[in-house]
């Protein structure tokens, strides 16, 4: 009979013990598994800095969806902060920088160098320059590495501060040669007017690099400033066979077709651009730009008057408009589409210049000398100002003064008559 109960309880406790063995070999097995995945997501959150230059090129989704599922197998204090990390990025990456901010509050821990210069972009993104400048100090003094250069750079750009610019990106560059670290240094170039050096700086960008399009967008611009505009056209050109979908290429070459004056180019890839970005004035001001060249006034009045719709606290939607007014002969409602323009932008000299030509229409002599006078001051190379003045001089009978205008209009611009 003992012996019965003996064996009973020997078997019972072996049973135990296996049971147990198994649930530990099955919870080793999800720890291991958890462990496998959360190492997958921190790997697609950190990649290699070639790889993934921007923040925008890191796969934040994948990497969350992987923590989720090691969460559920596992939890951790370390997949918690990566589910974090991954969905701070998602946030930025959609261009809410104050959300991101704000999931990156839900931890007290600093983590890696990797999330602090993370937490330092978001600063940036979010306009907090004073705490993205701090953050990434502190980033830097732990790991000199290019991330941090040049995400420093960009804190020190935005700044206006380009020497510093220029030299984050030299010693992020000193590291690695990257397309994204030549891209920072070209715009600090650029930043101290440095054109040439830019220009050199951003091609060698886009030859480094043949996925992004933002290198060709700016070395697009810097040639258009240098005079360039054929190549231009090409770097823009560039850019939007690199992505299809990106729309300031599309504007930036419709714009500088227009200075070629191809206008059939110029409208094409403007409407194009319009169609990719239907909120944006920018595309609409240019082919208002096209319709102006070819006459057709009442579609470039349409286009101007769409775009201050669209974004009214663009000066420049209301100064061509009030152009495209005065060409029509209707300085009463271009006086309007001026004022607004000024309202916006102060010490925009050609909104004053098109007042002043706009209440000189109307015979407010005084108020035109007024406002030609600050046209004047407010762009010393713009003969224009000066031109209307020696009209509206003229106009008063006062022979002295308007020959005093004209001649400073000739010097400003000895070849116009």
């Amino acid at each position: 009979m003992l012996g019965r109960v003996r064996r009973a309880l020997w078997i019972a406790v072996s049973g135990a013990c296996i049971l147990l063995a198994g649930a530990l070999i099955y919870r080793a097995g999800r720890e291991e598994r958890a462990l496998g995945l959360s190492q997958q997501a921190a790997r697609l959150l950190h990649p290699p800095f070639d790889e993934a230059p921007a923040y925008s090129d890191i796969r934040a989704t994948e990497a969350r969806l992987l923590v989720e599922e090691a969460r559920e197998l596992a939890a951790t204090s370390d997949s918690r902060l990566l589910e974090i990390e991954a969905h701070a990025i998602e946030l930025l990456q959609r261009g809410e920088a104050a959300g991101a901010r704000r999931e990156l509050a839900k931890t007290d821990r600093q983590g890696s160098e990797a999330l602090g210069a993370l937490r330092a972009a978001i600063e940036l993104a979010d306009g907090q320059l004073d705490a993205a400048e701090s953050g990434i100090a502190r980033v830097l003094e732990r790991a000199p590495e290019p991330r941090a250069f040049a995400i420093a750079s960009d804190v020190a750009r935005t700044r206006g501060q380009g020497d510093r610019a220029l030299a984050f990106a030299e010693k992020g560059l000193a590291i690695r040669e990257s397309a994204a670290l030549f891209e920072r240094r070209g715009l600090a170039h650029e930043l101290l007017g440095e054109l040439p050096a830019a220009r050199a700086d951003l091609e060698r960008a886009a030859q480094l690099d043949a996925r992004p399009t933002a290198p060709l967008l700016h070395l697009g611009r810097v040639l258009r400033v240098l005079g360039d505009v054929r190549g231009a056209v090409l770097a823009f050109t560039g850019a939007s066979q690199r992505n299809p979908r990106e729309s300031e290429a599309w504007l930036g070459s419709g714009i500088c077709r227009i200075g070629l004056a191809d206008m059939s180019g110029a409208r094409a890839d403007l409407e194009r651009a319009e169609e990719l970005a239907p909120t944006s004035a920018a595309p609409l001001i240019g082919l208002g730009d096209v319709d102006a060249a070819e006459r057709q006034w009442d579609a470039a009045e349409k286009h101007y008057r769409v775009a201050t719709k669209l974004e009214p606290s663009l000066a420049l939607g209301w100064l061509k408009l009030g152009n495209t007014l005065m060409r029509r002969g209707q300085s009463s409602a271009a006086t309007d589409a001026f004022r607004k323009a000024i309202e916006r932008q102060p010490e925009l000299a050609a909104a004053h210049n098109g007042l002043g030509a706009a209440l000189q229409a109307q015979g407010d002599a005084d108020g035109a000398r007024r406002e030609l006078e600050q046209a004047a001051k407010l762009d010393p190379a713009d003969p224009n100002p000066l031109l209307n003045l020696a009209r509206l001089y003229r106009q008063q009978g006062d022979a002295q003064a308007a020959e005093t205008a004209l001649a400073q209009a000739q010097a400003r611009a000895p070849t116009d008559r």
